[in-house]
């Protein structure tokens, strides 16, 4: 049996950090991980996505030059994209690699499992087991799309598959009008392809604002994407050319759509298999992931988990935050996290963020509030980028004057939502926001607007 200090399962965002961060703060850091470093985010998630939106933006920049008085012939190498968005994933991972050996960080290829409290079994990769003796666990196993299977023996792929495609598809039919699904929306339909979205809500996007997402909403339309709200998946078939045609109960209706792909977006699971954690009692929480608090302590004394697995805040900039949080408490800080300044965000075009209240939360929660509303239409920055769809939107309490949320749909929304994350975050004011100077041209100068309007 071989002593280690702290030992992280898991290799993502959450797990890498968490060991640098131990690290950092004085401590011995063991990472395993059973499959690729950099985790789902950076390997099948939220890099590519952004990568291959990117390529999708510039296309659509392309065509539009002749605005600018430049002409030239746009084509779309769709196994160039695809290597591209690979060398970007190679590149971070890489870059991970080497921050992990800077630290001196130990890293093991295999699984881990909890036999007990002070002790884990590691099968490597090799097909040798090592048995170790941690003083501290942090879990950082991530989440994992089931399995799908539906009537009529048609199948569906997953949004990791459809970003691994070696040719832009005629028709994708896309389960899921979420975050995830709807970024695949946008730039599936910008190469080409025929796509409609089933959705179980009344709308896309439904943790987001609704005036905002009204305003995606017709831009998919606009842009022929085909949606269907309060529906759902009854069967899928196999169809001509390869085809699946996929049943859908669409408000009491039962209507068959057709897509050369039936892509599933959203359901995930907590990725616990093969953990021991029956076993030695681990609690688990409603949405299957595992139960912490806080402190991201689970009901085990010196084990903890971060990220997906506990199936609560599945971003990657929480995880973040969780894995620093359950590092400085191993290391004896008193760390707790606060998820109130959280922004959320869509890599939809144009981009959808969000921190905080919606204008909806907000009413229903009795709230006195004021909005404020500036379009992206008169913003100098974006009539520069030919982008001006979209606008920012400031929601404050009237009373205390606080910032209680802020969304934005629009051009480059992902880094501005930031600012307002951190306005909230200090509970700032939009009259502290409209004091700060801006750049201009600049399309932070919508946020400033709005802030002012407010």
């Amino acid at each position: 049996m071989e002593d280690r200090e702290v030992v992280i399962i898991g290799g993502g965002p959450a797990g890498y950090t968490a060991a640098i961060r131990v690290k950092q703060l004085g401590g011995k850091a063991t990472l395993i991980e059973n499959h690729m470093i950099g985790g789902v985010c950076l390997n099948d998630g939220c890099i590519p996505m952004v990568s291959l939106a990117r390529a999708a933006e510039l296309l659509e920049m392309g065509k539009s030059a002749k605005d600018y008085g430049i002409t030239y012939k746009v084509d779309v190498d769709f196994r160039k994209m695809m290597a591209r968005k690979d060398t970007v994933i190679k590149t971070l991972v890489s870059g991970v690699k080497q921050t992990l050996e800077a630290y001196g960080i130990e890293v093991m290829e295999g699984n881990g499992k909890i036999i007990s409290l002070s002790q884990m079994e590691v099968q490597l990769k090799d097909g040798t087991k090592k048995i170790l003796k941690p003083q501290k666990i942090i879990i950082a196993t991530g989440s994992k799309y089931p399995n799908f299977y539906f009537p009529g023996g048609g199948k569906a792929i997953n949004s990791l598959d459809a970003l691994k495609l070696n040719e832009v598809p005629r028709s994708m039919a896309i389960v899921g009008g979420e975050f995830i699904g709807s970024a695949l929306a946008a730039i599936f339909s910008r190469l080409g392809t025929k796509v409609c979205v089933v959705e179980e809500s009344a709308r896309l996007l439904p943790q987001m604002d609704r005036e905002i997402v009204n305003i995606l909403e017709k831009e998919f339309k606009d842009r022929g994407i085909q949606i269907y709200s309060k529906s759902h998946v009854k069967s899928i078939a196999a169809s001509r050319k390869d085809d699946r045609n996929a049943l859908i109960d669409c408000k009491g209706e039962e209507i068959t759509i057709e897509g050369q792909w039936v892509v599933m977006t959203e359901r995930r699971e907590a990725n616990i298999e093969g953990l021991g954690l029956d076993a030695v009692g681990v609690n688990f929480n409603k949405k299957g992931g595992i139960a912490v608090n806080q402190r991201m302590e689970t009901n085990l004394p010196g084990v903890y988990a971060v990220g997906d697995v506990t199936m609560e805040h599945m971003w990657t900039s929480a995880a973040y935050f969780e894995a620093v949080t359950a590092a400085e408490n191993v290391m004896g800080k008193n760390a707790r996290i606060d998820y109130k300044a959280l922004p959320k965000w869509a890599h939809t075009i144009p981009e959808v963020s969000s921190v905080g209240m919606t204008e909806e939360e907000a009413t229903e929660a009795g709230k006195s509030i004021k909005v404020g509303r500036v379009p992206f239409a008169g913003n100098g920055m974006a009539a520069i980028l030919g982008q001006r769809t979209g606008m920012v939107k400031v929601i404050k309490e009237e009373g205390y004057g606080e910032v209680l949320g802020v969304h934005m749909i629009g051009p480059r929304t992902a880094d501005l939502i930031a600012e307002a994350a951190f306005a909230m975050r200090v509970e700032g004011t939009p009259e502290e926001i409209a004091k700060t100077f801006h750049i201009h041209p600049s399309l932070s100068e919508a946020l400033w607007e709005a802030c002012r309007s407010v």
